[in-house]
């Protein structure tokens, strides 16, 4: 039975091998690879783990097409890799899916340009169904016909008396569970992690010119309880906050990354049909058009953002240059502001280049030592993308041990051949276990369909959600009329009981599924906190300022349809 129980406050001080500030998918990936490797870790994170980019993606597991254009093969061969170990670790919450890409009357580039990148693409994916269960096998890109792409896309049956192409690449159903399930590797293996924890002072030892980084002093910001966290290394794994927290360290600015906006729109489902569509509009920016639980989500955009990544909301702007983009591609002004049910958005860090085009900009990761600027004992990880985050953790614990051969202990580990915590096992096939479980675990509280919501998030951990509701049926209760086959009150006390979720947003948008599919109703929100605050001890003044926040963390200004 599960038994791993995440706690996620601060509590005393620590002396670890290895701290990571930042707990997004990156410092979660270094956090999983440290660990397994018999390190003790610890990681903290200013909100919740995986709160701001990592959530707010195209929830693919992809290699990249649209990076051969820049000639990026290497970094194209990595992504597909690591797609495919992925889609073997983590079969509940990763999927293939088909991509349609039309061939419209300003495609660029030329069609035959487009097949020999898709068959590049196939080439570079030679490996994409080794080990894999026949159930999700990729198959090879294609051509297909106008009357198939109609059938596909109706839609565009006026722009176009051309076929198209067929592609694949996998789908991450819920980023935020996939965060966790890192997460949940690690913590297996001994790792600690804190969220709603900020530092307050570093702690540092002056030789001359030189900083030596040893720990930082940190502070619980539900608990106000404060500790003295001390590691041999320190890992910036901030993403878009790296240049502002080396400058805290430093005194002085410091540029390292340049930042690029990326919004989404996740509306009401705007296409008939059941594969993603990659557009190209005529002005040459791409948009996806992606199925997701019923929806559709659209994007992203890819612009510079000069600001303070604090500052981060969608504007107006963002959303009129998404729904141009799609209605001067796709006649019909299919796509209405109305059927805008939430905006997603986040912050890619790229490696600074000097050149302020982030659309073209490599998505490649860089690893910094800071023995040059007179810093030492940190280590600081910039670029990359959700895909490849496994081989970054894994690329940053050799950057560790070259800098600092002390700390490796010779312990070999693979984890490109691990299931991630959760998982049916590792290149299992996802619909056995699933036929398995909802025979030999079913219990009357709960419906077929609920039973299918919940091992598509949980995995094997779905069993203990079924042992609570066992104990007490009436958190088999929906949270919300709206999706009464989807998330029950079982999985809100299993959040903040085993997950380490300490606010009603850290519940709705990433341990459960109802927050990620628009902006709740707010009766659901009150019903929800106050059901956490007698489990958290809340007070009713604490009950009405979580449900406030939560809100406020939608674009809700944005959204008064």
């Amino acid at each position: 039975m599960f038994t791993l129980k995440l706690s996620s406050e601060v509590k005393d001080s620590q002396d670890f091998d290895v701290l990571i500030i930042g707990g997004g998918i990156t410092g979660v990936a270094i956090a999983r690879e440290a660990a397994e490797r018999g390190h003790y870790v610890g990681l903290i994170e200013k909100n919740d783990f995986g709160w701001a980019t990592s959530a707010a993606t195209s929830k693919l597991i992809h290699g990249g097409l649209r990076y051969l254009e820049n000639f990026e093969f290497g970094l194209v061969r990595e992504s597909l890799r690591e797609r495919r170990i992925l889609l073997l670790a983590a079969s509940h919450l990763v999927k293939p899916l088909p991509f349609v890409i039309p061939i419209l009357p300003w495609t660029k580039p030329h069609p035959a340009l487009i097949y020999s990148g898709l068959k590049l693409y196939d080439i570079l994916s030679y490996d994409r169904n080794q080990f894999v269960p026949e159930e999700t096998y990729i198959p090879a890109s294609r051509l297909i016909t106008h009357h198939e792409l109609i059938n596909v896309a109706p839609e565009i049956k006026t722009i176009t008396n051309k076929g198209g192409f067929l592609y694949y690449d996998c789908q991450s159903l819920h980023p935020e569970r996939l965060t966790l399930a890192f997460l949940k590797s690690a913590a297996e293996k001994g790792a600690r992690f804190y969220n709603h924890t900020t530092i307050e002072n570093f702690i540092t030892e002056k030789s001359g010119d030189k900083i030596f980084l040893k720990g930082v002093e940190v502070k619980d910001q539900i608990t106000g309880k404060t500790a003295t966290f001390r590691a041999k290394v320190i890992i910036n794994a901030t993403g878009p906050w790296i240049d502002i927290l080396l400058s805290r360290i430093t005194g002085k600015p410091v540029k390292k990354i340049m930042r690029s906006k990326g919004i989404h729109l996740l509306t009401k489902q705007v296409l008939n049909h059941k594969v993603a569509m990659l557009f190209r509009t005529k002005t040459h920016r791409h948009f996806f058009v992606i199925p997701w639980m019923g929806l559709s989500l659209i994007g992203p955009t890819d612009t510079p953002y000069p600001d303070d990544p604090d500052n981060l909301k969608p504007t107006s702007d963002d959303v009129n240059l998404l729904l141009k983009d799609f209605n001067s591609t796709i006649p019909g002004n299919l796509l209405k502001e109305e059927m805008i049910v939430d905006i997603p958005i986040g912050i890619r860090p790229l490696i600074f280049t000097g050149k302020g085009n982030t659309y073209k900009a490599s998505r490649k990761y860089e690893i910094f030592h800071h023995t040059s600027e007179g810093i030492y004992g940190l280590i600081s990880v910039a670029g990359g993308k959700w895909t490849t985050s496994r081989q970054l953790g894994e690329d940053v614990i050799k950057e560790i041990y070259k800098e600092y051969p002390h700390l490796n202990n010779e312990r070999k580990v693979d984890t490109s051949i691990l299931p991630l915590f959760g998982s049916p096992g590792y290149s299992n096939p996802y619909s056995i276990y699933e036929n398995f479980a909802l025979k030999e675990f079913h219990i009357d509280e709960i419906t077929a369909d609920q039973h299918k919501y919940l091992i598509s998030l949980y995995g094997t951990e779905h069993i203990e959600l079924l042992k609570i509701i066992r104990e007490n049926p009436s958190l088999a209760n929906p949270v919300s009329d709206t999706y009464p086959d989807r998330d029950v009150f079982a999985q809100v006390l299993f959040a903040i009981e085993y997950e380490g979720a300490r606010t009603l947003d850290d519940v709705i948008r990433r341990r459960i599924g109802l927050g990620t599919y628009g902006i709740p109703n707010k009766k659901d929100l009150e019903k929800i906190a106050q059901f956490m605050g007698k489990h958290l001890k809340w007070n009713n003044s604490r009950i009405k300022q979580e449900v406030d926040d939560a809100i406020k963390n939608y674009p809700v200004d944005l959204l008064k349809h």
